[in-house]
């Protein structure tokens, strides 16, 4: 009943973090003279150099690699960069925390949201790309739009689990970057799952962003319907994120206070 109550605050205060969102979207490129072209240069960028080592010094066979690597990469970026936000917004923000007229999950929240914005950009801006490649991206970018949302869903729940965590343990500021280089390793970014060795596929298929990653790529990159597992998981995994998450959060939002 807790949540049920906490949950229609927040979509009635949605104008507030809409605007918190925005405020540290424009923030996060105020100065910066590329500005938000830095949302569309870093993953188009890495995904080029990775293109060159797996084309060219690994001597891979793969059809407009770049593009599967990109269809793919882009949704990692906005995945890692939400969460390490995520993670300091807390501390970052203690002072609002301990203001009682807006909800505080907002901070963990809009941090998230910011980099939806930056991620959205990145999508516009690179799709064409894959539209020329296959114009039949065109007709799934409905499903695109629905995946983006399960995705958030997913890295918000997460978000709240980080944040919490990294009050009650500065170590987590050490191991998260580790962390996060090992996941991206063992998830099929710059590989698709078949070109792994069948004794060490369960790393990947353990892995929750694996369904995630692989949605993107068949909506943008074989411009195909993701299939009914994928996406039936994808869906479980971001409910049970998203509930699990918040309900650590509020069970420890009082410790989170004291210790802000």
């Amino acid at each position: 009943m807790i949540i049920k109550e906490r949950l229609k605050k927040i979509y009635k205060d949605r104008r507030l973090l809409y605007g918190m969102s925005l405020k540290q979207f424009k923030e996060k490129h105020a100065g910066s003279k590329l500005g938000i072209w830095w949302a569309i240069a870093t993953p188009l960028v890495l995904a080029l150099s990775i293109n060159f080592v797996f084309i060219n010094v690994f001597n891979i066979k793969f059809k407009d690699y770049t593009l599967f690597v990109l269809a793919g990469l882009i949704p990692w970026a906005f995945f890692i960069n939400s969460l390490t936000e995520a993670t300091y917004s807390f501390t970052a923000c203690s002072s609002l925390l301990k203001q009682t007229s807006f909800p505080r999950e907002f901070v963990s929240i809009s941090s998230i949201l910011s980099n939806l914005f930056n991620f959205m950009l990145s999508i516009i801006f690179l799709i064409p790309l894959f539209i020329i490649s296959n114009s039949g991206v065109i007709k799934l970018l409905p499903v695109l739009v629905v995946v983006i949302i399960i995705h958030s869903i997913f890295i918000i729940g997460l978000g709240f689990i980080v944040s919490s965590l990294n009050i009650f343990s500065r170590d987590l500021n050490h191991f998260l970057p580790i962390a996060f280089m090992i996941w991206f390793w063992v998830t099929p970014v710059f590989y698709s799952l078949d070109m792994v060795a069948k004794p060490f596929q369960w790393v990947c298929i353990y892995n929750p962003m694996t369904y995630f990653i692989a949605m993107y790529q068949s909506i943008l990159f074989k411009a195909a319907l993701p299939t009914l597992a994928t996406f039936s998981i994808s869906v479980f995994l971001s409910v049970l994120s998203f509930f699990s998450g918040y309900l650590f959060f509020v069970a420890n939002e009082a410790d989170l206070l004291k210790r802000a």
